[in-house]
């Protein structure tokens, strides 16, 4: 019995469904080419993928069924197009079949739509007061550095002379230090110019805004020009006005701005991005803040790595390099320059020093050995007894469960719910997976159970003290997928759940009125993306092969959430799986801007349970 239930969870049944239905529309059978195509699309495409390459499995097995191969790449092409169910770009069916990838009709546009509305902005010129733009560079980014080239200062003339422009740079590169820098370039060239700013997660937009308003202070500016400067930000949703009955904002009626900034645009997923475009105005500006080494979105797409070349060295065209010269006086030499470059690449600037962590911090050096793949070096590193890094290696789980209770014991004992969110969000554990030994669900109910046995924590369903994230999107409370409160009592005794806004105070609703929700003592690498906090647990499973979430991009992202101490639990043989296998979705939109082809290590393919003979 349970292997049957085991094999029904593990079917995808909205990618049945849709198969069934493709199957039905073409008049052929579950197992045909075009019905199993069907069902393996909505499955990867439900995993994160945008198409179906197939080039990459032709004449491999199918997933869902061993012993049979697909069919060789122009046939396999020829069978689809044969049939009603799959079209050509532009034309009307519900799949699209472009060159070798196979969509979903809507995803195909929602692809070509971000391709077009970049490339038409990277074409567009920008009316830009030169002069003045070089005083204030020159007077704004003074800082030398070892190199001989201010990177964020390259960032700033790349901003204020493009209409889409992307800053990426690791944790404490300077992101917000530039983009405060940005708008006020931006500023003393049009004063009146209307700037949204907007992130994808509530805590994320809140970390932004109070990263600017430190910032904003000691700038070197008049003072109309810094009062300008904004000081509030959104969520996505909320700057397009998501409601029920759909988006507000849209073509048909965009938003009123001059120029949108996105942080942590590394998850922003494919069709959140379209809809972005669709609705900015084609005279605005789009500056892109993010890490384009981090996890990708949680849903379909990896944005700002087809947008920033997945890892491509960032290179500019002569002419560009020749403006980027005389704008910053930084020498033309120095600039690293291909005139093959595409020409998305002059759109983008990579921060390359970090001003948080001293080059022999534990935790840089680490991020940096998983970045460039080296898990040899990352073996060591975590041997070493490196500032802010211990390496639970031979430490017992109980040993590890211990800690971690001890480590959220403090907040339970504040004496107010500020004083307390405060301390809960010091530490996080993060974990790789969500079922298993070492997964979110098993963490979070061993860490109720302790804290529950040890007094600190009332039993029953709703508790004071309990940590709850929300699963579901309720657009009338307006809380979101992802969004962390803390139950608390109030002055009357009554229970609340107090969620940080995007002005950093507290709100809070009855617990009674929570959508849904799951505990939060624990979350997955990806839901904390948007986050940082002073200490980090990361709980890594065994690398066996079923753990195809060991990459670099996860394990990376985890590191990059500590400020003060990572706590890494795992083998290492994890750590070097997690090291050398990417992330690599399958997407159309890097080469629809032109970069070429890069190799990646993929995962282990997973297997698909398809209910099709």
């Amino acid at each position: 019995m349970n292997q049957v239930n085991e094999t029904i969870e593990s079917i995808n049944t909205i990618g049945f469904f849709f198969s069934r239905f493709i199957a039905e529309q073409a008049g052929e059978s579950m197992g045909s080419v075009v019905a199993r195509s069907a069902y393996w699309l909505s499955d990867i495409q439900a995993k994160g993928d945008v198409c179906l390459d197939l080039a990459l499995h032709a004449g491999q097995s199918w997933p869902d069924q061993q012993g049979q191969k697909t069919p060789a790449l122009d046939k396999w092409c020829a069978l689809l197009l044969k049939t009603t169910c799959v079209a050509a770009p532009g034309e009307l069916a519900p799949m699209v079949l472009d060159g070798h990838r196979l969509y979903l009709n809507r995803f195909w546009s929602y692809e070509n739509e971000v391709a077009r509305s970049i490339t038409a902005r990277l074409q567009t010129p920008k009316a830009v007061n030169r002069e003045l733009l070089q005083k204030g560079l020159q007077r704004l980014f003074k800082q030398q550095t070892s190199d001989g080239i201010n990177w964020q200062m390259v960032a700033a003339a790349l901003s204020i002379t493009r209409r889409f422009s992307v800053i990426s740079g690791g944790p404490g590169t300077g992101k917000t230090t530039s983009l405060v820098k940005v708008l006020v370039l931006l500023l003393e060239q049009q004063p009146d110019m209307h700037i949204c700013m907007a992130a994808p997660t509530g805590k994320a937009a809140a970390r932004m805004m109070e990263s600017i308003r430190n910032a904003k202070t000691g700038i070197e500016t008049d003072e109309y020009i810094r009062s300008r400067i904004p000081d509030d930000a959104s969520t996505i949703h909320r700057l397009l006005g998501f409601s029920p009955g759909g988006y507000r904002h849209n073509k048909d009626n965009p938003l009123m701005l001059d120029c949108l900034v996105i942080d942590e645009a590394s998850m922003l997923d494919l069709p959140m991005m379209a809809r972005l475009l669709e609705a900015l105005p084609e005279t605005a500006s789009l500056i892109l803040l993010g890490d384009r080494d981090q996890l990708a979105s949680v849903d379909a797409g990896n944005v700002l790595g087809d947008i920033t070349g997945h890892g491509h060295d960032i290179c500019y065209r002569p002419d560009t390099a020749a403006e980027l010269a005389a704008l910053t006086g930084i020498k033309r030499s120095q600039l690293p320059t291909n005139k093959h470059a595409p020409v998305i690449a002059d759109a983008i600037a990579l921060l390359r020093t970090s001003y948080r962590f001293k080059a022999d911090s534990g935790i840089a050096r680490l991020a940096r050995s998983i970045n460039k793949g080296d898990g040899n070096s990352a073996i060591a590193i975590l041997s070493d007894s490196s500032k802010g890094l211990t390496w639970l290696q031979s430490v017992s789980i109980e040993t590890v469960l211990e800690q971690l209770v001890d480590g959220y014991s403090a907040y339970l004992q504040a004496d107010n719910v500020v004083d307390a969110m405060d301390l809960f969000e010091t530490q996080r554990v993060l974990c790789a997976v969500r079922h298993g030994p070492v997964g979110v669900q098993t963490i979070n109910q061993i860490i109720a159970s302790r804290l529950i046995g040890s007094g600190l924590l009332a039993g029953g369903t709703l508790a004071q003290g309990m940590p709850v994230m929300v699963t579901a999107n309720n657009y009338e409370l307006g809380l979101f997928n992802g969004d962390i409160g803390l139950l608390w009592r109030n002055s009357v005794g009554a229970l609340r759940a107090y969620f940080r806004q995007t002005d950093n105070q507290l709100r809070d609703i009855p617990a009674q009125s929570l959508p849904l929700h799951e505990l939060a003592w624990a979350m997955t690498v990806h839901k904390s993306q948007g986050s940082e906090f002073q200490r980090v647990i990361l709980m890594l499973p065994e690398a066996g092969e079923g753990h195809v979430m060991l990459t670099r991009e996860l394990l990376y992202t985890a590191i990059t959430r500590a400020r003060e101490q990572f706590t890494l639990y795992g083998t290492a043989e994890a750590v070097k799986r997690a090291a050398t296998q990417t992330v690599n979705r399958s997407t159309g939109l890097s080469d629809r801007l032109k970069w070429p082809l890069i190799k990646t290590h993929r995962g282990p393919a997973e297997q698909l349970s398809l209910p099709i003979k």
